[in-house]
């Protein structure tokens, strides 16, 4: 069940929640938007995980909450449903 009612609420939710750094997915790995870290898929953890569909395909996305217990560290990644539709094939 999802706590939230909009992916603002969200994201305000889950930093107060200490999950502070911002992700980018990448082929084969997450990358802190500092780019300090380049982790691993295989040693990230999804925490929590919230879809918000909107009447505008455009704005569906889904926010996931990851931690890595390695890097001791928690942060939030935001994938574009589009995104997912639009990558490219191999």
């Amino acid at each position: 069940m999802n706590p939230y009612t909009n992916l603002t609420e969200a994201l305000e939710g889950l930093i107060c929640q200490g999950y502070s750094l911002s992700f980018t997915a990448n082929r084969g790995f997450v990358n802190a938007r500092n780019h300090k870290y380049k982790i691993s898929y295989s040693e990230i953890q999804i925490n929590h995980a919230y879809h918000f569909r909107d009447s505008d395909p455009d704005l569906d996305a889904v926010i996931y909450a990851i931690s890595s217990k390695k890097h001791s560290i928690k942060g939030i990644l935001i994938i574009g449903c589009l995104m997912v539709l639009d990558a490219p094939k191999k």
